[in-house]
């Protein structure tokens, strides 16, 4: 088959990959199922999701520094040991410090290592549009609870929740260790046959390495605003679900159903920004990503104070819409920075903002339970979102400066 052709096997691949990774995203909807059956609290089970986003940066810093020894193939087949495994150990569990083990640190760390596999090597097949095809992998993590959501919902009250923890180390198990198979960057000899990058064409030989990346402002700037838009997005992903049926009196059908919607648009958005992303470039994308977050902020506020249900969706969804840009912006604007060769590793560095974007869940969690409400989560939320405005716009006078230099 002509290369052309057969590179978007390798994307295809990657996406349903990425589809079977995703599940791990699917927390807001095992959250009450979890409380009912173990009888244990919303702070609780908030740290639970915590320690799985903090340990999937731990997974993904292992791909970086493994990755000079083993193949992505291998390490992915590593990664559907560890999820399998993860998620059987979670239908073993009888105290919360277990799911902390089996959820938070085994499913964490599975999911961490095969999503830098994925996004290191896939991308490559497709240079002249990095971003787009980065966009459609990212899609498939995305898009996965809007698939297997409902699927979850309907296995957990006909088979129980302990079952359907079964059912998913099976399924994540099998398809991502056969999809490791598939997984490859290009040769040298590929890379020359590929279409050619025309845009920053003189920055084709630019590659820094991690250590003189880390001591650069425009890191640090364009980390802490990873870590206010993944943030902001990690709350409603943990919560959404509790906020719909606590907050808005929705049935559990009917929240699932909006979290698949919302899942969609995260999902649909990441290929959407990807061609935004190639089109405007880094400060514009960024930009645009912020005032979208903002503007959710505030409808999602103001809609929960004033119980409007049908603004709550809409606004989830646009602020899962601007979740999905900043996933897709991560590994673009590492690369468009620090260079290819030297991506695996310093997009690993990137990763490690869920050390902090972890905690926003728990924030949320524990203000909840303070305050026996969501409203001053949703007020931090549009607070964190205005914030991320000004650091943008701070990182976009670095971002001119380096590229006049």
């Amino acid at each position: 088959m002509d290369l052309h052709k057969r590179r978007w096997i390798y994307i295809l691949n990657g996406f349903i990959v990425l589809l079977f990774m995703g599940c791990g995203l699917a927390w807001s909807i095992f959250v009450v199922p979890v409380e009912n059956a173990f009888h244990w609290t919303r702070d609780q089970t908030s740290l639970a999701f915590t320690i799985n986003v903090f340990c999937f940066s731990v997974g993904s810093i292992l791909t970086g520094v493994l990755s000079k020894r083993f193949s992505f193939s291998i390490l992915l087949k590593l990664s559907a040991l560890m999820m399998a495994l993860g998620f059987f150990c979670a239908s073993l569990m009888n105290s919360v410090w277990q799911l902390y083990i089996s959820y938070g640190v085994l499913v964490g760390v599975g999911i961490g290592l095969g999503y830098n596999c994925v996004i290191s090597a896939c991308p490559l097949w497709l240079p002249e549009k990095e971003a787009t095809a980065t966009g459609i992998l990212l899609m498939g993590y995305a898009l996965s609870t809007a698939i297997f959501g409902p699927l979850l919902n309907t296995l957990i009250e006909s088979i129980g929740i302990v079952n359907t923890f079964r059912t998913l180390a099976i399924l994540c198990g099998v398809g991502i260790f056969l999809g490791s198979f598939l997984l490859r960057q290009p040769s040298i000899e590929e890379s020359g046959l590929l279409p050619q990058v025309e845009r920053h064409a003189g920055k084709k030989s630019y590659n820094v390495i991690t250590s003189k990346m880390i001591r650069k402002p425009i890191f640090w700037t364009y980390y802490l605003i990873t870590v206010l838009f993944g943030g902001i997005g990690l709350i409603i992903i943990n919560h959404c679900s509790p906020m719909l049926t606590e907050g808005l009196a929705m049935n559990a059908g009917m929240a699932a159903l909006v979290m698949s919607m919302t899942s969609i648009s995260n999902g649909v958005s990441r290929f959407i920004w990807g061609m935004i992303f190639d089109k405007m470039g880094v400060s514009r994308c960024l930009s645009l990503i912020a005032g979208c977050f903002t503007l959710a902020s505030i409808g999602l506020y103001t809609s929960f104070s004033y119980h409007m249900a049908s603004l709550f969706v809409i606004s989830a969804c646009l602020l899962l819409f601007s979740y999905g840009g900043n996933a897709i912006t991560c590994p673009s604007v590492i690369r468009e920075l620090f260079g290819h060769r030297t991506f695996s590793l310093n997009y690993s560095v990137l990763s490690t903002d869920a050390v902090f974007t972890s905690c926003f869940p728990s924030i949320a969690g524990l203000v909840q339970v303070a305050t026996q409400g969501y409203q001053i989560p949703l007020i931090i939320m549009v607070v964190v979102s205005i914030l991320s405005i000004l650091t943008v716009f701070v990182f976009s006078r670095m971002y001119y400066k380096q590229y006049e230099e």
